[in-house]
């Protein structure tokens, strides 16, 4: 089986990217305990270990006040699904913001040491990274990939949008969720509006009213658009999911998944996350 470590900047990322999945390539979520996980994810019974989820959640909390020992460090793998007819795992880690690169990489390693142990389920990963382009762009996104992970995929010169690279451990791609192909800022809100509009539409109608009628200067709301959306999508949510976040409001039993199987930003990201040149020695190459 391969795999694709895919990198998310929070849980609603998370989650649009397991929709997809699941809307556009029919992939299944692995609804299983963490130890039947392929491994080096799950268990590796053979030589009596915890799979990589498992010790990645262990730590010693005796010295840690409750509200820091409540959640698991980040970043933390958060869901997986299955690509039953590519033989293929999409195993989703959330970093809690795009500024993780070095906890991102102790992981990255932790994996490299793990598939070296022979046998494992897994025989190859590749690492996805999805952000958003903000208002500084895309390509500012992804120099600022460059900077923080040349050091261990090597220099990464060639790393472009949606594009795959073989590099010294794995293949790496970088996926920038921008506005439109015409404007390279804008975040993961400008897609999932329209989708929860076209899900409820009277209820994001009135959501929208009652948050730009009522968001004053000052406040967090009118920071910037992503804000403004997040909460106007999050808004229309609770008629069906009161009390409850963002990701529960895209979650499986909120839009449907016809929506995701017709967004066109679904559509690319999964072209993209199947694309994986495994073992391919034509796909570009990163310089060490």
């Amino acid at each position: 089986m391969k795999a694709v470590l895919v990198v998310c900047e929070g849980r609603h990322d998370v989650i649009f990217v397991q929709r997809s999945l699941g809307a556009v390539a029919g992939c299944s979520w692995f609804d299983r305990p963490i130890q039947h996980l392929p491994s080096p994810f799950g268990s590796m019974e053979e030589r009596s270990r915890k799979g990589l989820v498992a010790r990645r959640m262990e730590r010693e909390v005796d010295t840690f006040k409750l509200r820091e020992a409540a959640y698991p460090a980040l970043p933390q793998f958060e869901s997986a699904v299955v690509d039953e007819a590519e033989e293929t795992l999409f195993v989703m880690l959330r970093a809690n913001g795009r500024d993780q690169a070095n906890a991102i990489i102790e992981v990255l390693r932790d994996l490299d040491a793990a598939l070296k142990l022979d046998p494992v389920d897994v025989s190859e990963y590749a690492a996805a990274f999805l952000f958003d382009a903000n208002a500084e762009g895309s390509a500012t996104r992804l120099t600022t990939f460059r900077q923080a992970y040349q050091g261990h995929f090597g220099t990464l010169a060639d790393v472009e949008h949606a594009r795959w690279l073989s590099c010294k451990t794995c293949r790496v791609g970088v996926f920038v969720v921008q506005r439109s192909a015409t404007d390279s800022t804008g975040t993961l809100e400008d897609h999932l509006a329209p989708l929860v509009s076209a899900s409820w539409p009277d209820h994001y109608k009135s959501a929208r009213a009652f948050i730009d009628d009522n968001k004053c200067d000052g406040d967090a709301v009118a920071k910037n658009d992503a804000a403004r959306l997040k909460a106007i999508i999050t808004s229309a949510g609770q008629f069906r999911h009161p009390g409850d976040p963002l990701s529960t409001v895209i979650a499986r039993d909120g839009i449907p998944a016809t929506q995701f199987k017709q967004c066109g930003l679904s559509q690319d990201l999964v072209e993209f996350l199947q694309a994986v040149p495994w073992r391919d020695d034509n796909v570009r190459k990163a310089h060490d």
